[in-house]
């Protein structure tokens, strides 16, 4: 395996497990729907989003009131666009983020990237979710560009490698229905 990529796994596994734990102790009374794993079109930051059902209520009702949420398609863009969570802000991958930078091109990585972050995630034990109120199986995670026209592509071919299937045919069919 490339150097960048075992340096990258380090790194990832290193500050991912530690970030999930303090998000998870944030919201432990309210139900986690959604883990994304945000990057941009160029591959150098990374960051961890988390949102929750009653965040996402919330949040509904703050952008109905401002006028920036009439529609059905606006809601399911707050659902699932992971620059909208509510929780995550505090994430350590800066480390990692400076590693993505340092890399030349590292955009070619991207399967690879997206590979161990869902060996991590799938890695991650099922007790670890629990301590906090939480179930791994009803947790959508996935990897998403906040800057790129592939982001779907993206996010519908990273939700299969660390979601329930189950859960993974749902966010695939997540914009069927809007025109």
């Amino acid at each position: 395996m490339d150097l960048f990529l075992n340096e990258f796994e380090d790194h990832f596994r290193a500050g991912f497990l530690p970030d999930l734990e303090q998000t998870l102790a944030k919201v432990q009374d309210e139900e986690v729907y959604a883990c994304a794993f945000g990057t941009d079109s160029d591959w150098v930051t990374l960051f961890m989003a988390v949102n929750t059902e009653e965040s996402l209520a919330g949040h509904i009702v703050s952008m109905k009131e401002q006028g920036l949420c009439d529609s059905e398609e606006d809601e399911i863009y707050y659902r699932w666009g992971c620059s909208e969570y509510q929780y995550g802000e505090d994430t350590h991958f800066n480390h990692i983020s400076r590693l993505l930078y340092a890399t030349e091109d590292v955009q070619k990585y991207k399967d690879e990237i997206i590979r161990i972050i869902a060996k991590v995630v799938n890695e991650t034990a099922d007790d670890v979710f629990a301590r906090y109120g939480q179930t791994k199986a009803d947790i959508t995670f996935f990897v998403s560009l906040t800057d790129d026209d592939l982001a779907e592509e993206i996010e519908n071919q990273s939700v299969h490698q660390m979601t329930v299937p189950s859960l993974a045919s749902k966010f695939l069919k997540r914009y069927d229905g809007i025109n």
